[in-house]
């Protein structure tokens, strides 16, 4: 099933290609560089400039980065979410870059663990974007795999996340099996000791009755969402314009932490089914997410 998600490392001409470069006449396929984002002897890359005084400077070349290519310094922000909920948006918003074609919001564009990089005032951003847990065309099992490969072989690169960005649709079905379910693997992903790097951030606002909206904002806080609250996690809105984007994300800070996963995957060399988020779910059991949720309704 792990088949079905790939992780995508670009090579120079790829770099070329999405940039709107001229191609290599060596057809030669330069490694992108450790320390560099940029390919050696390439003109300068595609920028995308916003007009608002609080994203004074923010400079993105449209390619992915594999993880080997992600240095200490960079600030590494991993964003998950529920389908729909707006994942995609949220690091257009902050890199500047246009929605798929064809995206509606809804349905899931994103297939594959897609890790996109821009520049803000010369600091190097990485924004993870990820399969929603959700995904109508990957089993959640598939998705969970996939993000604990990435988050591994980081951590196994000496690579600490700054934090995690968790999306929520608040105007969708707050009560939903899969809305639960994705919660619970957030907390069991990050754990209590990381909690304080994770923003649970609201969106679609501007779609929305605000008033309603804002109660269904206090009930997530006084139930499902108040035990990660209370270990440190912050709730943000998101009113999907790039200031509020980037206020999120530099309340964030510069503290960098492993989350419960990784720890337990290199650290404590644990199988993703023995871990917290792979028993969740769980991993190398015959039991059906589906039989898992109707359990958890009974309760």
């Amino acid at each position: 099933m792990l088949s079905q998600l790939r992780f995508h490392f670009p090579t120079a001409d790829l770099l070329r290609e999405r940039s709107g470069m001229p191609a290599n006449p060596n057809n030669n396929q330069l490694p992108i560089s450790h320390h560099s984002v940029y390919p050696h002897n390439l003109r300068e890359p595609v920028e995308t400039r916003s007009s608002c005084a609080l994203i004074s400077s923010v400079t993105t070349l449209r390619t992915l980065v594999s993880t080997s290519a992600i240095g200490p310094n960079d600030v590494v922000i991993l964003v998950m979410g529920k389908t729909g909920s707006g994942m995609s948006n949220f690091i257009n918003k902050l890199t500047g870059m246009q929605p798929e074609a064809g995206a509606d919001g809804l349905s899931s564009c994103t297939q594959d663990a897609y890790a996109y990089e821009c520049y803000r005032n010369g600091q190097r951003f990485i924004f993870v974007d990820t399969p929603g847990f959700n995904n109508e065309k990957l089993p959640t099992s598939t998705v969970l795999r996939a993000i604990a490969t990435w988050l591994k072989e980081t951590y196994r690169n000496a690579i600490e996340l700054t934090g995690v960005i968790y999306t929520h649709n608040i105007g969708g079905d707050n009560n939903c099996a899969t809305d639960v379910l994705s919660f619970q693997l957030l907390g069991h992903l990050c754990g209590d000791e990381a909690a304080d790097r994770v923003r649970l951030v609201t969106t679609m606002w501007d779609d929305v009755d605000m008033s309603k909206a804002g109660e269904a904002e206090g009930r997530l806080k006084r139930t499902r969402w108040q035990s990660l609250i209370r270990a440190g996690a912050r709730l943000e809105r998101f009113d999907n314009t790039p200031e509020t984007a980037w206020n999120i994300v530099r309340d964030l800070g510069s503290t960098k932490k492993p989350l419960l996963l990784q720890r337990e995957l290199v650290d404590m060399k644990k199988r993703l089914e023995d871990t917290t988020a792979g028993k969740c779910l769980g991993l190398g059991k015959s039991v059906t997410i589906c039989d898992r949720l109707k359990r958890w309704f009974k309760r």
